[in-house]
């Protein structure tokens, strides 16, 4: 969910991370996942360029890169509280990141329920919200862009949102256009039961109903699903009847949808995807 934001007066890149997932129907990552994972990388590494401020909402691999401190060098960075509702592995990967950025960023900021105006963008970070159903993986914080009456709204790893506590800062913030992470409909309902995910689509409708989202762009979690479509079915209908654009990042930047994980086997069979991924 590596997203990079500019209003008129600031660029703003959150989340500047990329990883791939250890095992996958028990297999590492094929040498395609790899090769893309460096070219992510090298793009994120671009536009971390131009950014003014770079806000990290939790410490996973896929959302921020510890080992590439010119990433941060003098820029703003604001990020999640490591010693606020955190679990000790965030926080752990936390003070070690700190440790290697002395130095490095102009400034260094926690964000947990804070906000702050650059010129006339104002950005909002929410109180941590859990990393799904409970706080096992601790917590994350959700990022808010506002620029005169446009709002931008980067929910981070609220699986969903799959509970409750989320969504009251979404609809405080009243986006335009949400960017969220969700469902898990990887790891829910694997036997078959619909409830997790029907109830985080109930989540989403509401937040649709209630606020003046007009372009839904929903990915992370949900792309690793290779039926993905097939179940958030609901969700598209609904979002048809309302006049909602929904897509996934990559159809947002005009792009075509590229399951590596999900293809994983199929990779290993010899199976690739689209031709030009190599490119």
């Amino acid at each position: 969910m590596a997203t990079f934001v500019e209003t008129g007066d600031c660029k703003i890149l959150i989340d500047p991370g990329a990883n791939l997932c250890s095992f996958r129907y028990g297999l590492p990552p094929h040498p395609l996942e790899r090769w893309c994972l460096e070219k992510h990388k090298k793009r994120i590494a671009l536009f971390a360029q131009s950014a003014h401020l770079i806000a990290i909402t939790h410490y996973h691999f896929d959302h921020f890169i510890p080992d590439q401190v010119d990433l941060y060098r003098d820029k703003l960075l604001y990020m999640k509280n490591p010693n606020r509702r955190v679990n000790a592995n965030q926080r752990n990967r936390a003070f070690e990141f700190l440790k290697t950025l002395r130095g490095i960023p102009k400034e260094i900021c926690y964000m947990d329920g804070r906000s702050l105006e650059l010129e006339k963008t104002r950005i909002v970070f929410s109180p941590p919200a859990p990393h799904g159903f409970g706080e096992d993986m601790g917590c994350v914080i959700q990022v808010a862009v506002r620029a005169g009456d446009e709002v931008f709204l980067h929910t981070s790893d609220v699986q969903g949102p799959c509970c409750d506590e989320p969504v009251s800062f979404i609809l405080e913030q009243n986006p335009d256009y949400l960017y969220i992470d969700g469902p898990l409909t990887y790891l829910q309902g694997e036997k078959g039961e619909r409830e997790p995910i029907d109830q985080t689509i109930s989540r989403i409708k509401r937040i649709l109903l209630e606020t003046k989202v007009h372009t839904l762009i929903i990915d992370h979690h949900l792309l690793r699903d290779f039926h993905w479509e097939e179940k958030i079915a609901p969700l598209f209908a609904f979002t048809r009847q309302k006049g909602i654009v929904m897509k996934t990042g990559a159809e947002f930047r005009g792009e075509v949808n590229n399951l590596l994980e999900a293809r994983r086997q199929q990779l290993y069979e010899g199976e690739y995807p689209e031709e030009g991924v190599w490119e």
